[in-house]
């Protein structure tokens, strides 16, 4: 399985990276896939996209990167991790189709300051029906 969860975790760098989001260290040897906010889009903090992402059921952490300039409360960056979903079943498809969603909720978060952000409800409730039904294929064991 640890092997799976890493598998997991590659893909989803990958597909994050292609789309445009700066992965820190173009990818990962581990469980974890770290991306840095600001490169990806000016004044976007991980708190934000923290914050964006659990309003559609989708789980992160925001971290302080390497060199971080924003203080811990904010952070530039946001950690997703694969051993959960990996340990549910989920595999590359699932990776696709989760790295499709984070891209189109970070895409289009409306940043209003520097600690504001909000998102169009149409957007937010499709992803959450989306997330929904991936897991309720992969259902917690």
């Amino acid at each position: 399985r640890q092997f799976k969860i890493i598998e997991n975790a590659k893909r989803l760098a990958g597909n994050l990276s292609d789309s445009g989001h700066d992965v820190l260290t173009k990818g990962t040897d581990n469980h974890m896939v770290l991306i840095n906010m600001e490169d990806f889009r000016e004044a976007l903090t991980g708190a934000m996209a923290q914050r964006c992402l659990e309003d559609c059921n989708i789980v992160v952490d925001m971290i302080r990167l390497p060199y971080d300039k924003k203080p811990a409360s904010i952070t530039s960056g946001i950690r997703l991790g694969t051993p959960i979903v990996t340990k549910n079943g989920m595999g590359a498809a699932e990776m696709d189709k989760i790295s499709a969603l984070i891209d189109a909720v970070l895409r289009k978060v409306k940043i209003i300051n520097d600690r504001e952000c909000e998102m169009d409800e149409s957007l937010r409730n499709e992803v959450r029906d989306k997330v929904k039904q991936l897991c309720g294929k992969f259902p917690m064991r």
